[in-house]
């Protein structure tokens, strides 16, 4: 039995051997679909916009980056914001997001957030911090306290608060957005797209300070511990209406969720809970859950190409595909898929859309016939990159 067949709707696990591979094929690239929140957030023009989906990555907006400092792990599912939403799991210790966007705040400011506590702040006996630009005496900062109540400070001690009910604040994800104008003095806080509360407080001007997420640089010891995502900065005042538009742009209302990495969790775009591992040289590869969705789709298209090797002696071209898988892979919201063709040879790519997921390739000279297999890091794989040596995927299989 070959490799391909062996993927018919079982487990199985294949070596693939460490070889390169050359042959002329004709790509064919898909249209991506949007994500709808992702798409809602960068169309009201915020400073800069970090989905934290990746360890390190780059604004949806503008030129301006983010890093992880300290203990800091990718996980998913994440906040209700599209399929395969992935999140920063902050340790609460050491883990905390630095960007390179500084100040940019002249006399008005929005921050945005989806946060998930592991826990109530009072349990944690010190601040939580969410984000902001900490400066002392010309503060920027949205946290938790101890008594459980999130504030927005916007100058030397000056703040707006809301206190959520406790029952619902750990273990969830909720949407947080804090703004402030100076010229009128309006401050407001938003719970999960609705106002919650709103004062003349006003607040100092000019910002100049950098931007971070789950940890002041001035003010330090206040490390988040659970989830986040989805963090932008403003320099104007969101409307009322453009942050209600924002939290109904997400894909579901918030639920609970633990802040934990999923290895088998169903996804809303592609119903499947099938149970993906993937060794490479060095042993077993942590995969992210749209990585292994990214799997399945490989692995689906392998399969049938095998399939049509056998019923026609010849490779199959992407329309071919596409009406033999069960979920259209164009709508999947963090890669690309391509699939060139020619006589019995064939080469599949997916290709990651965001920093911080991996992109893979399956080759094949003859099918059926043995696979290459590869991975890069950078989102984009070929034939010189690091082999894939064993797979395997349990429960379920993308071929109908």
């Amino acid at each position: 039995m070959s490799s391909v067949k062996s993927f018919n709707r079982r487990s199985s696990r294949i070596a693939i051997p460490a070889i390169a591979l050359l042959f002329s094929s004709i790509a064919v690239a898909t249209c991506a679909a949007q994500d709808d929140f992702p798409t809602t957030v960068a169309a009201s023009h915020p400073l800069a916009y970090y989905r934290l989906d990746a360890p390190a990555g780059k604004s949806q907006v503008g030129a301006t980056t983010y890093k992880s400092v300290g203990a800091v792990a990718s996980a998913s599912p994440g906040a209700p914001v599209g399929a395969n939403s992935s999140y920063a799991k902050l340790d609460g210790r050491t883990g905390y997001i630095l960007t390179t966007q500084a100040g940019g705040i002249g006399t008005a400011a929005s921050i945005m957030a989806w946060v998930n506590l592991a826990s109530l702040p009072s349990a944690q006996n010190h601040i939580v911090y969410v984000a902001g630009e900490s400066q002392s005496g010309n503060d920027l900062d949205l946290q938790f306290e101890t008594d459980n109540h999130i504030r927005f400070f916007t100058s030397g001690g000056g703040n707006i608060d809301y206190a959520p009910p406790p029952a619902t604040l750990a273990n969830q994800w909720h949407m947080v957005v804090a703004t402030l104008d100076t010229v009128s003095k309006a401050r407001a806080l938003y719970w999960d797209g609705k106002p919650v509360s709103a004062d003349k407080g006003g607040g100092s001007p000019n910002k100049t300070a950098p931007f971070t997420i789950g940890e002041s640089p001035v003010f330090t010891g206040r490390f988040l511990k659970g989830g986040i995502q989805e963090a932008a900065l403003w320099n104007r005042a969101l409307r009322p209406s453009e942050i209600a538009a924002i939290y109904a742009s997400a894909s579901a209302t918030p639920a609970a969720a633990s802040a934990s990495p999923s290895t088998g969790a169903a996804s809303s775009a592609f119903p499947t809970n099938a149970k993906v591992e993937v060794d490479d040289s060095k042993g077993h590869l942590q995969l992210k859950r749209p990585e292994q969705i990214a799997i399945m789709f490989l692995s689906a298209i392998e399969q049938l190409e095998g399939n049509c090797d056998l019923d026609g002696k010849h490779a199959c071209a992407w329309d071919q595909i596409l009406s033999r898988l069960k979920y259209d892979p164009r709508t999947d919201p963090n890669y690309t898929y391509t699939l060139s063709a020619n006589g019995t040879a064939w080469e599949a790519h997916a290709t990651a859309k965001r920093a911080g997921l991996t992109g893979f390739a399956f080759m094949s000279r003859n099918s059926p016939g043995a696979t290459i297999t590869t991975f890069n890091a950078s989102g984009t794989a070929g034939f010189v990159d690091a082999p894939l040596m064993s797979r395997s995927i349990e429960g379920d299989t993308f071929a109908k």
